[in-house]
């Protein structure tokens, strides 16, 4: 399955540069939270490596498409209960993540989607605890949107700098100038010409 989706992500990245692209990584972003297989994090420092100065619609799309499908994981967990997680998910009860976030969720509230929605650990979990305690719609997209915003923004500010930000320490810039990546202080080092696309 992993090999699968590396191959998918590598063909769907060869769009990187197309207007719709931000869309589809949100839409992706979206679903993960449906189907948990999504790689978004690495999609998103991958598709940001291709085309850095997209960097912010990128990050956008893909906070955006994340929280709406935080939206409607809450919206059917309100809907259909635990039963629903029992039946497709059956293994996230016992998770380390499920037992943490629980204990967590209970003494801190909202304060613990907002903390898992700002970091790399699966939001799943929190967004399942907020939604059976019944707290409200609007509040729980609010602190997932805020959440990931902070994240992808973070994620995509390093990744569209990080070159630059390479080329500008002395011992790395030796290192690119050696493989014939020419590193300037001040800008992205170019690839040479033997690996550009």
């Amino acid at each position: 399955m992993n090999a699968w989706i590396r191959r998918q992500v590598l063909r769907m990245e060869a769009y990187a540069d197309r207007p719709w692209y931000p869309f589809l990584i949100g839409l992706l972003a979206g679903l993960d939270n449906l189907v948990i297989v999504i790689p978004t994090d690495g999609i998103l420092v991958s598709s940001i490596l291709l085309q850095p100065r997209r960097w912010i619609r990128m990050a956008l799309a893909i906070t955006v498409g994340s929280s709406i499908g935080g939206l409607v994981l809450a919206w059917l967990i309100q809907h259909h209960g635990l039963p629903l997680i029992e039946t497709y998910y059956p293994s996230l009860l016992t998770t380390k993540s499920w037992m943490w976030t629980e204990y967590l969720f209970d003494n801190y509230g909202l304060l613990v989607l907002f903390a898992v929605a700002a970091s790399p650990v699966m939001q799943h979990p929190a967004i399942v605890l907020t939604a059976l305690s019944g707290e409200n719609l609007a509040w729980l997209f609010a602190v997932i949107l805020v959440g990931r915003l902070i994240k992808y923004a973070v994620l995509g500010y390093v990744s569209a700098k990080m070159p630059a930000m390479l080329g500008r320490l002395w011992g790395v810039r030796k290192e690119l100038e050696e493989v014939g990546i020419e590193a300037k202080p001040n800008e992205v080092p170019e690839p040479p010409s033997s690996l550009r696309g």
